[in-house]
C-alpha cells in the first residue's frame, strides 16, 4: 500500500521538528521504507512558532526536495503546507498568505488546543468554512471534547475533515486512545492519516503497527482512501 503522509515536521530548524537536513533525510528514508511516496511538510504556525514566512518554507522545501532526489530518487515528492494552530486571526493570516494551506489548496491542516471546549472548536471550523477554507482537523484523537458522543460526526457534517496519527492506531488494545481511534476508523470517521514525525528519537515515523491492524479489520478500499487517495484529491484542490 502506497502512502501520502499528510502531517509531518521535516523542514529543518523551523519548529520542534527536524534539527537539520540530515535528520530530515533520515526521517524521510525511514518513511519511504514503510511505503510513503510523498509527504506534506506541515511546519507549525502557532504562538510558540510564529512562522509567517512562506518563502522561507518554499526555499527549504525545494532544497530538501533536491537532496531527496539525489539520495532517494525522483519518485518521492515533498509538498508545501503548515499545521496551523487556530486563533481568531488565522483567517486574516491565510487571506494575507502569511501562512500556508496544503499545496496552495483551500484545505488547511488545523490544530486546536487539546483542552479547547467543543463550542470553540465548532466556532473555529465555521469561521474557516465561511471564509472558504476547508479545515482538516490535525490529530483529532488528541482533543478531549471530540471524545463526546456525536461531536466528530457533527463536525464532519458541518464540512470539516479528520486527520488521525498512525501511532495510536497501532497501540495496545487496552489503551483508551487506541480503542477510540480504532472505533473511529471502523465507523469511517477518518479521512487522512499522518505520521506527525518530528525526529528519529522520540517521534519518528511509525506506521507499520497501525497498518497491520487496519489490514486485518478495515475494508481495503477505505484503507486506500485514507492512506493516499483522499490526499491526492485535496493536494490537487479537488472536492473530497
Amino acid at each position: 500500500m502506497k502512502r501520502i503522509d499528510l502531517h509531518c515536521h521535516i523542514l529543518p530548524g523551523v519548529d520542534d521538528g527536524a534539527a537539520d537536513m540530515e535528520e530530515s533525510l533520515r526521517m524521510l528514508k525511514s518513511a519511504a521504507k514503510q511505503g510513503v511516496m510523498a509527504v506534506v511538510a506541515t511546519s507549525h504556525y502557532s504562538r510558540q512558532f510564529p512562522n509567517e514566512d512562506p518563502e522561507k518554507f518554499r526555499r527549504l522545501r525545494e532544497e530538501l526536495q533536491r537532496k531527496v532526489r539525489t539520495e532517494m530518487g525522483e519518485d518521492f515528492t515533498i509538498y508545501e503546507g503548515q499545521e496551523v494552530f487556530y486563533t481568531e486571526d488565522v483567517v486574516e493570516k491565510l487571506n494575507e498568505k502569511k501562512v500556508l494551506t496544503l499545496n496552495g489548496s483551500s484545505y488547511v491542516l488545523t490544530e486546536f488546543h487539546p483542552s479547547m471546549p467543543y463550542s470553540m472548536i465548532v466556532n473555529g471550523v465555521r469561521e474557516l468554512l465561511m471564509a472558504e477554507y476547508t479545515p482538516i482537523i490535525a490529530h483529532f484523537e488528541r482533543y478531549s471534547a471530540l471524545r463526546e458522543k456525536g461531536h466528530v460526526e457533527e463536525l464532519i457534517q458541518a464540512g470539516a475533515f479528520m486527520q488521525m496519527n498512525y501511532k495510536p492506531i497501532g497501540g495496545k488494545w487496552y489503551e483508551e486512545t487506541t480503542r477510540w481511534c480504532r472505533k473511529m476508523l471502523k465507523e469511517g470517521n477518518v479521512h487522512f492519516l499522518g505520521s506527525d514525525m518530528h525526529n528519529m528519537r522520540t517521534r519518528k515515523p511509525e506506521l507499520m503497527e497501525a497498518s497491520h491492524w487496519m489490514e486485518k479489520h478495515l475494508d481495503h478500499e477505505y484503507i486506500k482512501e485514507i492512506s493516499y487517495a483522499n490526499a491526492e484529491k485535496i493536494l490537487a484542490n479537488k472536492i473530497l
